[in-house]
């Protein structure tokens, strides 16, 4: 099928193995529409750990795996709506201005319920956090910008812009919020807490009591923590969860794990 802006030719999907049951997804939506409402973080958040409770495992009890989070989401339910998904990884993608682009999302009203999502392989090249990071995105526009295909069959077309910093934020609401559930989706925040607050210890780095998003009852790290004590840890928690650097720089701030620090 091609491309609604016609920029590429969407290729067979790779064979990945389908989970026996849709999982089903539900958030404040428009009943008639299936738009989302307005959405806070920690919903956004609450609505990513259900979803990755039932992404399969490669090896980490941390790290997500491309190839299990497509295979996850080939199939969902939200909101009582059915939702399938077709992926392709070979080709190379372009914006409609013809920028060539990380990834594009898109439904098409002959198809309705059905997300068709192309992923530049070439531009990615061999960084698989780039990739992960990627489909992770992806995966929020998936679960909700497709569900108002299938009340009203439409074209939408979202694209994900290749530069250092494409994914650490974003103007339009929808992009925010692909934004925030790929970052909740890869490294949550309590799982993340937890290993930092394991790797702290280990490396015998202070922490204090200061308000956070993350798990009840632990502590943060201070303001104060010295610069390279901060990167060998931030470098440590993206090897865990299979994310970059600046990834994990992102969600501590977002969670607060770090005491003074606005996210």
């Amino acid at each position: 099928m091609r491309n609604v802006k016609g920029t590429h030719a969407l290729a067979p999907t790779h064979n990945l193995e389908v989970p026996p049951m849709s999982l089903a997804l539900s958030y404040p939506h428009d009943p008639a529409t299936g738009a989302p409402r307005p959405l806070a973080a920690e919903a956004l958040w609450a609505v990513a750990a259900c979803l990755r409770q039932v992404v399969a495992r490669d090896g980490s009890p941390w790290a997500l795996s491309t190839r299990a989070l497509v295979a996850a989401v080939s199939q969902l339910q939200v909101n009582g709506r059915q939702i399938a998904s077709a992926w392709d990884f070979g080709q190379r993608v372009h914006d409609a201005s013809g920028r060539e682009v990380f990834g594009v999302f898109e439904t098409d009203p002959s198809t309705p319920g059905l997300a068709l999502v192309s992923v530049n392989g070439q531009l990615i090249g061999e960084r698989p956090d780039l990739e992960l990071s990627t489909v992770a995105h992806e995966v929020g526009h998936i679960v909700f910008d497709a569900p108002p295909s299938v009340a009203e069959p439409t074209r939408r077309y979202r694209s994900v812009t290749a530069g250092p910093h494409c994914l650490d934020g974003a103007s339009a609401r929808t992009e925010r919020r692909a934004n925030e559930f790929m970052g909740a989706l890869l490294v949550p925040p309590q799982p993340l807490h937890l290993r930092l607050v394991a790797r702290a210890r280990s490396e015998k780095l202070p922490m204090v009591h200061a308000p956070h998003r993350g798990r009840p009852g632990c502590r943060v790290l201070p303001p104060s923590t010295p610069p390279d004590a901060l990167a060998g840890l931030t470098a440590a928690l993206a090897g865990d969860f299979g994310v970059s650097d600046r990834f994990i720089a992102v969600r501590l701030r977002r969670y607060r794990l770090i005491a003074g620090d606005v996210p």
